[in-house]
């Protein structure tokens, strides 16, 4: 079963149960390695280690409002 079959399988399920469906695959992969990105850097700073600056595309205007999600690890995760 591949993930759009996956997906689909998953949205019947919740349609039946009457609760959200999931999101489409693919959908945050780019928010994600930002915020992998972004905490990979982190660590670099407080190790004390020199962080390259990079430059990402911009967000469009609709993502660039929307609410930032991001977990933060418990201390002593960095590397």
């Amino acid at each position: 079963m591949n993930a759009i079959q996956q997906h689909m399988f998953d949205s019947y399920r919740a349609l039946q149960q009457g609760v959200p469906a999931p999101p489409a695959p693919g959908t945050d992969e780019v928010r994600t390695v930002r915020e992998i990105l972004g905490w990979r850097e982190f660590c670099r700073v407080l190790a004390g280690r020199v962080v390259r600056r990079r430059v990402l595309a911009t967000r469009p205007a609709s993502a660039a409002s929307a609410p930032a999600t991001a977990r933060v690890p418990e201390a002593g995760r960095c590397r």
